[in-house]
C-alpha cells in the first residue's frame, strides 16, 4: 500500500497520468507531478544553397564556340549560325556572364572567362538559391534543429522552468557559429538542402529576424521505486517520455542545485512514510531458524 494521491503534491489535470502510471507500474508510486512552461528558442534564418546542374544545349554549344571559333563569334553570328531569334541566344549569355563562365564585349563578342573552362570540362555549373528556414534551440532535450516552417507560437500560463532550474540554450547566438558548425546541424535535421555527396551544399547562413520564445508544455514527476528503495525524476510531453530531459533534471536534483521541494512541492512527510512501505522482492529468501546437536564433548552447536 501506498500514500493516497490527495496526500501529495499532484496537479488535478494529472491525476489521470499518475493514476495510469501507478496501475501500469506496480513497484512504482507518485510522489508528486506538476506542471511547467519551457521555452525554446525559434530563429529565422536565410540560408544560401548551392549545387551543380549540367548545361543545356545552347549554353554547351556558346561555350563550346568560345573555345573552338577563331576568331570567336558574337552573340548575332552565332543566332544567325543557328537560325535562332536573337533574344534567346542573349538570355542563354547572360545567364553565363551572371555565373562567371562567359565573357560578353560592349560588340557582343564572346569569350570564355577565367575559370569558366574547368566548368566547361565538367558540363556542369554551380548554381545558387536561397531559402529561409528557422533554427530550434530546445534546452530541454538539448538539441538544436533546423524546419522550414515556423513553430506556432502560443501563450502558456503555467511557472516558468527556468526559473527554477538553469536551462543553457545549445546556441547563446546562432551568428556566432561559423558555417563549417551550422553544416552538419542541418545536414542531420533531414532538410536535404545540404547534402554534400549529391553536391548540394549550404555555403553560408544568415540571421535575418529576432529570436522568439516558443513555449511548452511539460509535466514533471517524480517517481518513488519501492524495490530500489528510491526516487526519480521523470519529464513527459504529453504521453512521450523525455529522457534526456529527465537525465538532466536528475543530475541537477543530485547534485543538489534544486530540491524536490523546489521542483514539485514534495516534503520530506511525504518521501518517509513511502520508504517505510516496502514490498520484500518476490526472490528474497527468510533466514531459517538453526537447531542445536550436540557435540562429542557435550557442547552444542548450532547448524542451519
Amino acid at each position: 500500500m501506498f500514500l493516497a494521491s490527495s496526500t501529495k503534491p499532484i496537479d488535478s489535470n494529472l491525476s489521470a497520468v499518475v493514476e495510469q502510471i501507478e496501475q501500469q507500474n506496480p513497484g512504482l508510486s507518485v510522489l508528486a507531478a506538476r506542471q511547467f512552461r519551457c521555452a525554446s528558442r525559434q530563429t529565422p534564418l536565410e540560408v544560401t544553397i548551392s549545387e551543380p546542374r549540367e548545361f543545356n544545349v545552347l549554353e554547351e554549344f556558346i561555350l563550346r564556340a568560345c573555345i573552338e571559333f577563331v576568331p570567336a563569334p558574337t552573340l548575332k553570328e552565332l543566332a544567325d549560325l543557328l537560325g535562332l531569334d536573337e533574344i534567346f541566344v542573349t538570355t542563354t549569355a547572360t545567364t553565363l556572364v551572371s555565373l562567371d563562365i562567359l565573357e560578353v564585349s560592349a560588340t557582343g563578342k564572346i569569350a570564355i572567362a577565367p575559370g569558366g573552362k574547368e566548368f566547361f570540362d565538367l558540363g556542369a555549373v554551380s548554381r545558387s538559391q536561397i531559402q529561409s528556414i528557422y533554427a530550434i534551440s530546445d534546452p530541454l532535450n538539448q538539441t538544436l534543429t533546423f524546419n522550414f516552417d515556423a513553430l506556432p507560437t502560443q501563450t502558456v500560463n503555467l511557472p516558468d522552468l527556468a526559473d527554477l532550474v538553469g536551462l543553457e540554450h545549445k546556441i547563446a547566438d546562432i551568428a556566432n557559429l561559423n558555417i563549417a558548425e551550422i553544416q552538419p546541424l542541418i545536414q542531420a535535421s533531414g532538410l536535404g538542402i545540404h547534402v554534400p555527396e549529391n553536391g548540394k551544399i549550404v555555403t553560408k547562413c544568415d540571421v535575418i529576424g529576432d529570436d522568439q520564445n516558443i513555449w511548452q508544455t511539460i509535466s514533471i514527476f517524480v517517481l518513488f521505486d519501492a524495490i530500489e528503495n528510491k526516487t526519480n525524476i521523470q519529464v513527459r510531453q504529453g504521453k512521450q517520455i523525455l529522457e534526456t530531459a529527465s537525465n538532466l533534471l536528475n543530475e541537477i536534483e543530485f547534485q543538489e542545485k534544486i530540491s524536490l521541494n523546489d521542483l514539485c512541492k514534495l516534503k520530506e512527510d511525504v518521501i518517509l512514510p513511502e520508504q517505510d512501505i516496502i514490498p520484500a522482492p518476490k526472490n528474497r529468501k527468510q533466514a531459517s531458524k538453526k537447531k542445536p546437536k550436540e557435540t562429542e564433548s557435550g557442547n552444542k552447536q548450532y547448524e542451519e
